[in-house]
């Protein structure tokens, strides 16, 4: 079968079924709900049949569309003077998947619908243009890879670095690469979002979270950032993540009192530094709501108190939570 589906913006799985399936399997189809309890095992799997053609068509109608998507984002790249695009739109996937999560119901787990349409956006993504991942594995866990898999696709082209630095350099000189690192924290490979902070406005930043949905009965699960050339996008429910640097002799409460005070509603989650040319702390604050590049909070973080930088280094949409999954 090879139907082409049209329709506005309202038309949803049900109209797009009866599109693609005949009229005789479109009643068996949509009239489960009347069906008696007890059916013949041949019929139950020929309806089976019939609903896994129509999610086939649906998938290849819609990679039809993408491919519109591209050829439309190509254009509009060309007529702006940039050579390429950048396919990769993490705060899109987040407003899917919100949406997804929304309207589940019943006994399929919600992470099997996330795992399904994860795989689908990746090979979307993929088919837009080149998309790669690279992942650190340092600290002997295979934890960020699994979550790569997860979250990329399992034939996405991924690699393994035992140095944080390095996927930090992959994603910052490569707009096809996504790179996968662990969350900041005290621990091997989590002190690596300082060299975010000496970037420009070009350079690579954070753009989403992994995993993106949280369940209760995984809270010990590893978590991780993912890093990229592609814009952290206002979704209406995201965290920003602010560095705050300081001279070495500057107390994190004066510092913390400061972000507030020019209207940060902030939480500080790591502190780190450096000495390049003198003793400097970092300082991270996960901020609630997005944050701008060129926000004059910033500026006033610096112009009126004891910073000597505040930077946004990118930020994620906040995650979907539910206290338990599925069957």
């Amino acid at each position: 079968m090879n139907t082409c589906l049209t329709g506005g913006p309202g038309v949803g799985f049900a109209d797009a079924v009866a599109r693609l399936i005949p009229r005789p399997d479109r009643e068996l189809f949509m009239s489960t709900k009347k069906t008696p309890p007890a059916r013949d095992l041949k019929e139950v799997r020929r309806e089976l049949d019939v609903i896994d053609d129509a999610i086939q068509d649906l998938l290849m109608k819609r990679t039809e569309l993408v491919v519109e998507v591209a050829e439309a984002k190509a254009r509009a790249a060309s007529a702006s003077g940039q050579g390429s695009f950048i396919a990769f739109r993490p705060g899109r996937e987040a407003e899917v998947l919100r949406r997804l999560a929304s309207r589940q119901s019943g006994r399929l787990p919600l992470k099997v619908i996330f795992r399904l349409f994860r795989e689908i956006m990746s090979t979307m993504t993929r088919i837009q243009g080149p998309f790669r991942v690279d992942v650190f594995a340092g600290g002997e866990t295979l934890a960020y890879w699994d979550l790569a898999r997860s979250y990329y696709g399992s034939s996405t082209t991924m690699e393994l670095h035992d140095n944080a630095r390095d996927v930090l350099r992959r994603a910052g000189t490569d707009a096809s690469v996504v790179g996968i690192l662990p969350a900041p924290g005290n621990y091997v490979g989590g002190d690596w979002w300082p060299v975010l902070a000496m970037g420009g406005p070009d350079s690579a930043r954070v753009v989403a979270r992994l995993p993106f949905l949280d369940i209760g009965t995984e809270a010990d699960a590893a978590k991780a950032l993912v890093v990229t050339q592609a814009t952290f996008d206002d979704t209406g429910n995201d965290t920003s993540l602010i560095v705050v640097s300081t001279a070495d002799n500057v107390s994190e409460a004066s510092i913390a009192a400061r972000v507030k005070a020019v209207g940060f509603e902030a939480e500080r989650i790591s502190v780190a530094q450096t000495r390049d040319g003198g003793a400097t702390r970092h300082n991270l604050f996960a901020v609630k709501s997005h944050v701008a590049f060129d926000d004059p909070r910033l500026a006033a973080l610096t112009n009126e108190g004891p910073a000597e930088r505040a930077v946004v280094i990118g930020g994620y949409a906040n995650p979907v939570v539910i206290a338990k999954d599925g069957e």
